[in-house]
């Protein structure tokens, strides 16, 4: 019977992967079936080969004509870059004159914007490369590039075949002190050589933008850590990322928990190194908070283990300092712990907890099914803080069990319909954004409909900022875009039996998803917000006001796998991985994905590698401009966690950054200090942790007789991260600030009339009742 059983496996899964099944796998195998199990995974791989050339067949052709600017973009990364242009093989390219564009008051000085709308001029290869030799010789120096596919027309006939290359160049002319973007999109027309391989016969790069600025790049680095240096024989990794005012000094420590490090602040950007907890984990999950959870008025820290699986509570101490001996929490093991977010849920005084748990794909075989509405997933919980040092599972009871299964990345409790109660959000891979508004006891109802498609993402992260400077916080969902996927959706290829995953490919892909949110909490996605949509393999975020200008900006990280190539693995994951398998177990394919994943990826090629960090500097109400490498700040490396906060006191926002190498698997952490624009004022608000009341929770409201602001001081925003307690506000030329109200989470208010702009105000919680 066993026998019997264990021969039908491959024959299901076979089944499976062409489509004809889309019901759960048995993952029950025999394991003396190995010879049978590579035999049967042959059948798989020529399978796949089959459905390149029928059902991906245009597909296929497009990653061999891809290949031409993959190697473009190989070699300008690893050999002198006009050597490579000089050597590209195309026969014409098409250049418009330059024409001067408007350039609205983004709040960085010196921007100018040109493009290449005017008169055409048609070069051959010779004229072409008496360009690049003046440009050389001008001082015009390419320091990095980004090239993808976004269309493609296959040839027919009476056409050949067709492209466009979204592509985006950053330089600098003669210093560091001036750069240049070009960015936009190249429609290639495409040829055959001698050996017939496609080669470009005319590029159009009419259309194409200039950015440029004059000026200091407004981020310089000052510091790049490896934990193996830092913090020789632990966990090589810095991630959970925390900044916190540990010991009420008033001014924030920066904790990597990941190898049991803290930065403890000294002032005037100055930290020295110490141990985080006495005896630190030995390997930490990706999730921690610093919060006071027992009301003594000191910080306390949880976090997971993920040997064990344990939730550990370290109780806090003076100097910031942790007991030695933690409480674990009486919930089963933990496998993904990825987010955990505080706040009071039922208006009792102290901070109950959300925890998060992510469950990546191909684990065994497996792949999250839908994948567009997946609940398939390690569990979340909800803890209800019973106030005596003990902690409740309530999550069934209080209405979030039907989609505790997502795999969630991140999550925070923040009132959203302003009726003075915490409301939860969670941002989930495979899935997207769900919301649940309180009750105020702690009950939950699930309101996500309301927000039909424009709900569904890659979620990786999420933040809140004031997208439209109407004084209401709304809501960022960081959320990877594709452009495989887009490329597919213009093929018109869909998979048969399969339609509506090829539906969804879209709004899946649609990138980081701006909403802004009414009075009433409401939240809607306007097309203003369109232009800070598509920034990559998304994962950290962090809001703020980095310009000074008196709006929000956005910061994410961006790049999933580089390896030696820029080729990309993403092709078989949207024509063929996705597919393949359900959300159980199976040996056979567990195997079929192992094989696949460990041929190069992160070696010789990537997915979505060399994607570049954006900053999207914020117009509001009009759009946003990704001017990153103008900033400084368009790392090339795969970043994972982002945290903004002002490190040496001078009240602009700082970046750290967390680097991720997939070669080791290890990671590094780099500070880079923004030096702002001294044109503009600031202000600064920084709760105090105390016995009576944690700033968690807290709603911070500022006025002046031109318009208002506001913050609430949330956890379990970002990825992998926690940021500091401080509600930090540009002014740009706002001189006078008539009022900062703060709404404690019990409801009290304190008012402070005419604070001083340019700098911080500490301020504690004073009972008014």
């Amino acid at each position: 019977m066993i026998k019997s059983r264990t021969a039908l496996i491959p024959i299901v899964a076979l089944i499976s992967l062409i489509g004809c099944n889309d019901k759960s796998i048995n993952g029950d195998t025999d394991k003396d079936s190995t010879n049978f199990t590579t035999v049967t995974l042959e059948k798989l791989k020529t399978e796949r080969a089959k459905l390149d050339q029928t059902v991906f067949a245009d597909e296929t052709q497009a990653v061999r004509h891809e290949e031409v600017f993959i190697r473009l973009w190989d070699e300008l990364r690893n050999d002198d870059p006009y050597k490579v242009l000089n050597n590209f093989p195309f026969d014409n390219i098409i250049l418009g004159e330059p024409v001067p564009n408007p350039s609205p008051e983004w709040g960085v000085p010196g921007i100018k914007f040109v493009s290449l709308n005017g008169t055409k001029k048609e070069l051959n290869v010779t004229e072409f490369r008496e360009l690049l030799s003046d440009l050389s010789k001008k001082g015009c120096k390419l320091k990095q590039s980004e090239w993808h596919h976004t269309s493609f027309h296959p040839a027919s006939n009476s056409s050949p075949a067709r492209s466009i290359i979204s592509c985006e160049l950053h330089c600098l002319f003669n210093s560091n002190e001036q750069r240049i973007i070009v960015r936009g999109k190249l429609k290639v027309t495409w040829a055959n050589n001698k050996e017939g391989q496609p080669i470009p016969s005319l590029i159009d790069t009419t259309g194409l933008e200039i950015i440029a600025r004059k000026g200091k790049p407004m981020f310089t680095e000052i510091m790049d850590a490896d934990p193996g240096i830092e913090a020789p024989g632990r966990f090589p990794r810095f991630s959970p990322l925390l900044v916190r005012d540990l010991d009420g000094d008033g001014l924030s420590e920066i904790v990597t928990a990941g190898c049991n490090l803290v930065y403890k602040n000294e002032g005037n950007g100055k930290y020295t190194k110490r141990d985080f907890l006495k005896n630190g984990i030995n390997r930490p999950a990706e999730a921690g908070l610093l919060a006071d959870l027992n009301g003594d008025g000191f910080i306390d820290y949880i976090g997971g283990d993920s040997e064990s699986g344990s939730l550990l509570f370290f109780s806090g101490s003076e100097g910031g300092q942790f007991i030695d001996s933690p409480y674990k929490f009486n919930i089963p093991p933990l496998k993904g712990l990825h987010t955990i977010s505080a706040g009071d849920i039922d208006g009792d005084g102290d901070l109950d907890l959300f925890i998060g748990q992510w469950k990546a794909p191909y684990i065994g075989g497996s792949m999250p099914t839908p994948y567009y509405n997946a609940n398939d997933g390690y569990p979340d919980y909800l803890l209800r803080n019973e106030g005596n040092g003990t902690f409740v599972d309530i999550t069934n009871s209080s209405g979030l069990s039907g989609k505790s299964n997502r795999r969630t990345f991140s999550a925070s409790l923040i009132d959203l319909d302003f009726d003075q109660d915490l409301d939860l959000i969670v941002v989930a891979d495979f899935s997207g954004l769900d919301l649940y508004l309180n009750d105020g006891k702690g009950h939950f109802s699930d309101i996500t409909d309301q927000l039909g498609k424009k709900r569904h993402a890659f979620g990786m992260s999420h933040t809140f900022g004031d997208w439209n400077s109407d004084g209401i916080e709304d809501l960022c969902l960081v959320g990877m875009s594709s452009t495989t996927a887009r490329r597919l959706d213009g093929l018109g290829i869909s998979k048969p039996g399969y339609e509506k995953y090829s539906e969804m490919r879209a709004p899946m892909t649609f990138g980081n998803r701006l909403y802004v949110r009414n009075k009433e909490g409401e939240l809607s996605q306007p097309s203003f917000t369109a232009g800070a949509a598509r920034s990559g393999w998304s994962w950290g975020c962090a809001a703020t006001d980095f310009d000074l200008d008196g709006d929000t900006d956005l910061y994410v990280s961006n790049g999933h796998i580089s390896g030696k190539s820029a080729k990309d693995y993403c092709t078989r994951f949207w024509c063929h991985d996705l597919y393949t398998g359900t959300s159980k177990s199976n040996e056979v394919i567990d195997s079929l994905f192992k094989t696949e994943l460990s041929s190069g990826l992160g070696r010789d090629f990537s997915w979505n590698g060399f994607e570049h960090n954006a900053m999207f500097i914020n117009l509001p109400s009009k759009g946003f401009f990704n001017a990153s490498f103008l900033m400084g700040t368009a790392f090339e490396y795969d970043s994972r966690a982002v945290i903004a906060a002002d490190l040496d006191e001078n009240g602009t926002q700082d970046l750290i950054v967390i680097e991720y190498q997939s070669s080791t698997m290890t990671q590094r952490m780099h500070l880079y200090s923004n030096i702002g624009n001294p044109e503009h004022s600031w202000i600064g608000v920084k709760l105090k942790n105390s016995p009576e009341m944690s700033p968690i929770g807290t709603f911070i409201s500022m006025k002046s007789k031109e318009r208002q602001w506001s913050k609430t001081i949330v956890t379990g925003d970002g990825f992998t991260s926690q940021g500091p307690a401080i509600a930090h506000f540009g002014l740009g030329k706002i001189k006078d600030v008539t009022e900062i109200q703060i709404r404690w989470p019990n409801g009290e208010i304190q008012t402070f009339q005419e604070p001083e702009i340019n700098q911080y105000h500490q301020i504690e919680y004073k009972q008014t009742k």
